[in-house]
């Protein structure tokens, strides 16, 4: 009997030789409330043991990158134990012309599989008119029948010369062709073909209806059978419609429940591609389907930790290539999480986060020993070049230009704070201040002990942004600091005596309890980490080099897996 705790994701699994992770993005709920609502819409208990059954064709929903395919392959293994299930990956058998032997060649092997059944097994056998409709969908089937059995070449009478009678059309052996008796012949056939068709189809749903029927008594599984269609937006524009013409006129069986898996704005174009750009591609796709589910955007913290590979910027991978980074964290999730906070503060689609979080760390790998650099600084611009790459070349020369209501320029500065001013999230610092700073050395030359514990200090993404990128983008003209940033180029610098005062007074508001639990000040410790580890080395001008280097590496969808669809 299926309940709720039969779909269960809190483990990884292989299906198929692939292996897939435990699910971080909360996905499972949504299987379990789909299936139970696509239980009942295809099949209702009733007084007689048949009950009623229905069809149903779901649209889910889901942009690329937000885990439709997982989603997918875990939901349709985890169904095949309480109802006849087939998975079909679209895109990998749209190689074939024709849908509907798609369809059915999977729907055979699976259901055949599901119940245990050998190939020669009578339980799953294919009638003649199955075959026949099958032969008569291949490439080239009318012209080789018309041939064979009306002694006709269709090529030869799309050839033939204007003006000639139909009895006059020679055929490709230059023989003269009787075409008054040809033509009736041919009409009377095209519609036997077509009721020979429309009996096959009629036959056709019958046989599938008793196959699963079959893997249900087998099996003693339930109604209704799920039929899952994935990666419907990544196939051929023509295979598209034509696999969802097949859906809804020819499967349209009572008992099957139909899921099929789009980027419904990526089918749109595949539709209009076809019919024109004018064509109402969401009205005619809407009539395909009963309804449609949108997978919610996932959280991009947790979808980039499944997709990117956090260990190159863990504490020890970046220490062995003697890489420093800001802000230091030894856990290469808490950094990839960090990045994330920006890309969610940009609004970056899922699969654009992945390439600059996948850029960020390409642009790592490729440092020479004993360089630095600031992540946030790095991944804030590289935001700036894919959203804009004009206004990123204003900020990086310094021409950037904002205006507030009273037309008053605000520059980058007033930009940010506009832009940004409701994103309230925090960036992640795990260091112990005492390593790096044991005693405070204020502006009076006066020496003060750090009582700041080892910890997680929070960094407001905002403050941030006001504090180093604005000032820093300002501040330079483009391969030097100007004066009025550090004063001197050394440790002693007055901005970075300031930021030691700050943080010390900061300390004597505190009783040293409180300061044991609190973590806030982690703005100023940054600013610190920046002055003390000569982090303003790293020049604007090198920041825009490793952006454009960087930038130009693209990433192409490849085949679909658990991780990437």
């Amino acid at each position: 009997m299926f309940t709720k705790d039969s779909i269960n994701w809190s483990a990884p699994t292989a299906i198929d030789e692939e292996d897939f992770p435990q699910d971080t993005l909360g996905r499972v709920q949504y299987a379990q409330f789909l299936t139970n609502f696509l239980k009942n819409e295809g099949y209702t208990k009733s007084g007689s043991s048949e009950g009623i059954k229905r069809n149903y064709v779901l649209n889910l929903n889901s942009e690329w990158g937000s885990g439709k395919t997982y989603f997918l392959k875990r939901w349709s293994e985890d169904l095949k134990g309480h109802f006849p299930t087939v998975y079909i990956d679209a895109w990998k058998q749209d190689y074939s012309d024709d849908p509907l032997m798609t369809v059915i060649s999977s729907v055979i092997n699976q259901l055949r599989e599901q119940a245990g059944a050998k190939e020669d097994d009578k339980i799953i056998k294919v009638s003649n008119k199955i075959i026949g409709l099958l032969k008569a969908a291949a490439p080239g089937f009318a012209r080789s029948i018309s041939k064979r059995y009306f002694d006709i070449d269709p090529v030869a009478i799309m050839q033939a010369e204007e003006g000639n009678e139909l009895g006059e059309v020679e055929d490709s052996d230059s023989e003269s062709m009787d075409m008054s008796v040809m033509a009736s012949n041919m009409v009377k056939h095209l519609i036997d073909e077509h009721d020979a068709k429309s009996n096959a189809i009629k036959d056709l749903k019958k046989n599938i209806s008793q196959w699963v029927n079959e893997v249900i008594d087998r099996k003693k599984l339930n109604f209704p059978a799920f039929i899952f269609v994935d990666e419907l937006d990544r196939c051929r524009p023509s295979y598209a419609v034509e696999m969802l013409e097949t859906i809804k006129h020819i499967f349209d069986i009572k008992g099957i429940v139909f899921v099929v898996a789009t980027d419904t704005e990526q089918l749109q174009h595949a539709v209009k591609a076809i019919y024109g750009e004018g064509f109402d591609a969401r009205l005619y796709l809407g009539r395909f389907f009963n309804s449609r589910f949108s997978l919610k955007a996932p959280d991009l913290k947790d979808f980039l930790e499944v997709h990117v590979d956090h260990t190159k910027l863990s504490g020890d991978f970046l220490e062995e290539r003697g890489i420093k980074i800001l802000p230091p964290n030894p856990d290469g999730k808490v950094t990839l999480r960090n990045i994330a906070v920006i890309l969610d503060a940009f609004k970056m689609p899922p699969r654009t986060a992945i390439q600059i979080a996948d850029r960020v760390i390409a642009t790592l790998s490729n440092m020479s020993k004993d360089s630095k650099i600031d992540i946030l600084m790095l991944t804030t611009l590289l935001c700036f070049n894919e959203e804009d790459s004009k206004k990123f070349r204003k900020i990086i020369s310094g021409n950037f230009s904002y205006k507030d209501k009273s037309n008053r320029e605000q520059g980058i500065i007033g930009y940010i704070e506009n832009r940004f001013n409701n994103y309230k999230s925090d960036f992640k610092m795990h260091f112990n201040p005492k390593i790096d700073h044991p005693k405070f050395n204020t502006a009076q030359r006066l020496s003060h002990e750090n009582n700041y514990p080892e910890g997680t200090y929070l960094i407001p993404f905002l403050k941030y942004q006001q504090d180093l990128f604005s000032i820093y983008t300002s501040a330079y003209d483009g391969s030097t600091i100007k004066f009025s940033l550090l004063g001197t180029r050394g440790i002693e610098g007055t901005q970075y005596q300031r930021t030691q005062a700050q943080l010390y007074e900061k300390q004597q508001q505190r009783r040293k309890h409180e300061i044991e639990k609190s973590f806030s000040e982690g703005a100023l410790w940054l600013e610190a980490l920046y002055y003390q580890g000569c982090f303003y080395d790293v020049t604007l001008n090198k920041y825009t080099d490793y952006v454009e280097l960087a930038s130009a590496l693209d990433w192409i969808d490849g085949d679909s897996d658990a991780n990437d669809a």
